[in-house]
């Protein structure tokens, strides 16, 4: 339940603007103008859910075999804050900046005059809330676990300066029904861009895990560590903290009376969690904890699942030998690992990124990685070493590994490379489906927005152009993708 937004709409045919003009800024997100409804790649198996103005749709994804979760959002029922300057959809570039190990993976926006579509990841276990339900509660090995994951998606997203501000447990999905508690956070459709300098106003949100200066209409980051304190108190004690079902009552003592956290109110729970209950459940924002506090705390800290050494190595060995020297190979190899690898190998990568992202901010800095190659070697070497790896495999020139580039680096790809899966590839550079992949397609796809000369996207085309027609056919591009490897 929403916390009084106002009715202040765009009209469906004002939204509606040119796709062809917008280019995915991340390397797994595309967009594209269809027509109709669902393309035909997806064909619909049910629906999972609905709202006010949107559905949610299990769908196959006929190229690659796979189930995603297509979200249909109709124009007509978004708020002027949903909606950028150019009457795209404002979720569209909180999406294209986000990439990490739990928050939802998006794989394609288009729109029709009507609805926008987002095709995402699809988690078989369901919501949260399902969970909490169905459990009553969590102990505390269980609730820290997910806690851990959650409170590291939201300081990732706090560091790109994003704001989920609908943080519950409707909006948190569980990867799979095996009895993991792997998480993703899920619908930023009230999401948006932090500027450091200005506090936010409007009231997104809902009512149990509204932060109390939201109701004020002034507030910033810290309104979602409010929501993540919520969502573990419910964890540990299985009941809202706030008596009623009634929005309006509730959002009074939200108002009135916020919540204050003490032993007798959660009966039974460590003193470590009870205090870091406390410190995100600080009333003033300002004294709140962050959520790079919030994430290290001890007993986060305590709790935290241990991967192994030895199931480190795989991947340690692979980011050293890897060799990111062709740009469109590597942009490739980012489509293969996200769009066409397994469940199952990639949670065991996701894993592995996870457990040397020491400092759980969702990236892999060149201090962590030095850390862990001064264990086996010395570290003269390590530092050659690690150097090297961040050449190749920091294709974005950030300073750190993030997590697609991690996929990228660690897959075995000679696994993967399958006529099939290089020709629904090919399809993802070929827009316009003419059987060729021009300089502009290149560009359209590995960021038209990244300001690069021209030269550097002739240089992208010649990895793959053996015979110097300025186009890359469908031999060409499978010889890229089998040399070298």
């Amino acid at each position: 339940m929403g916390c009084g937004i106002t009715n202040q709409k765009k009209s469906a045919t004002k939204i509606t603007r040119r796709l062809s003009d917008a280019v995915a800024i991340s390397p797994w997100l595309f967009m594209s103008k269809k027509k109709g409804n669902l393309p035909s790649q997806y064909k619909e198996i049910k629906k999972l859910g609905a709202g006010a103005f949107a559905v949610v749709k299990l769908c196959k994804y006929l190229p690659t075999g796979h189930d995603r979760a297509v979200k249909v959002i109709h124009k007509s029922g978004l708020h002027q804050q949903q909606i950028d300057s150019e009457f795209m959809l404002k979720e569209i570039s909180v999406l294209t900046s986000l990439d990490h190990p739990n928050i939802l993976r998006c794989y394609e926006i288009f729109e029709d005059p009507l609805r926008f579509y987002v095709s995402m990841e699809y988690c078989e276990g369901g919501q949260l809330f399902e969970k909490i339900i169905s459990l009553k509660k969590f102990n505390e090995q269980q609730a820290a676990q997910i806690m851990h994951q959650l409170l590291s998606a939201i300081c990732y997203c706090h560091e790109k300066l994003v704001i989920h501000r609908d943080l519950k447990p409707e909006n948190i999905l569980l990867d799979d029904q095996n009895g993991d508690l792997t998480i993703k956070v899920a619908d930023f459709g009230s999401s948006c861009f932090l500027d450091p300098l200005k506090m936010l106003n409007g009231c997104f949100g809902s009512a149990y895990y509204i932060a109390p200066e939201v109701l004020e209409d002034e507030y910033n980051e810290k309104c979602d560590i409010w929501s993540c304190g919520v969502i573990m108190f419910i964890l540990l004690t299985g009941k809202p903290p706030y008596p009623g079902k009634d929005p309006k009552f509730i959002l009074n003592l939200v108002k009135m009376c916020p919540l204050k956290i003490t032993q007798s109110k959660v009966p039974g729970v460590s003193l470590q969690a009870v205090d870091l209950l406390q410190k995100m459940l600080e009333v003033n924002p300002r004294m709140r904890i962050s959520a790079k506090e919030a994430v290290n705390h001890p007993w986060i800290s305590n709790y935290k699942t241990v991967v192994q050494d030895n199931d480190l190595s795989d991947a340690l060995h692979s980011l050293e030998k890897f060799n990111g020297s062709a740009k469109l190979k590597d942009a490739v190899h980012v489509f293969i690992a996200t769009q066409v690898a397994s469940h199952e190998e990639i949670k065991f990568f996701r894993n592995t990124f996870k457990a040397l992202d020491k400092n759980s901010d969702g990236k892999i800095s060149k201090e962590e990685l030095l850390e862990k190659y001064k264990e086996n070697m010395e570290e003269s070497q390590a530092i050659e070493v690690v150097e090297k790896i961040m050449k190749e495999v920091d294709t974005n020139l950030n300073g750190e590994i993030d997590y697609s580039e991690f996929l990228s680096a660690c897959m075995n790809y000679s696994k993967y490379l399958s006529k099939e899966n290089l020709e629904t590839a090919f399809r993802m550079f070929d827009k316009d489906d003419s059987g060729g992949i021009t300089v502009d397609e290149i560009r359209h796809v590995m960021g038209k927005k990244t300001k690069l000369p021209e030269a550097v996207w002739e240089e992208v085309l010649k990895d793959a152009d053996e015979n110097g027609d300025g186009i890359i056919d469908m031999m060409e591009f499978v010889n890229l993708m089998t040399n070298r490897l």
